[in-house]
């Protein structure tokens, strides 16, 4: 149950944004593409491990390297995603471009 809570409040966030239509797994851009978190789903351990990194909705990144894992800047620090975790992070491109 704890997990459908956190989701549903991920979802939420993603509506109050107004990110558009574009919204693709993190995993799917490339080495220097940027964007906005508007969703984290999995079991609430890893959800709640991720935003201990500081990966949570509305929060600005860069792709840095695109390969297994993963290596993001998100809020001035680097972050390495396991190939699994970067399938469960939705991003929208198109809200970074809107929030400038």
């Amino acid at each position: 149950m704890a997990t459908l809570r956190l989701n549903l409040t991920f979802r939420e966030k993603r509506v109050c944004m107004n990110c558009g239509p574009e919204v693709v797994p993190i995993e799917v851009l490339r080495s220097g593409e940027s964007g906005v978190i508007v969703d984290v789903s999995g079991d609430e351990k890893t959800v709640s491990r991720l935003a201990e990194m500081g990966v949570r909705c509305g929060c600005e990144f860069t792709v840095k390297r695109k390969d297994c894992p993963t290596l993001l800047t998100i809020n001035g620090h680097d972050i390495l995603l396991r190939c699994g975790q970067a399938a469960m992070i939705l991003v929208s491109v198109e809200a970074a471009s809107q929030l400038v």
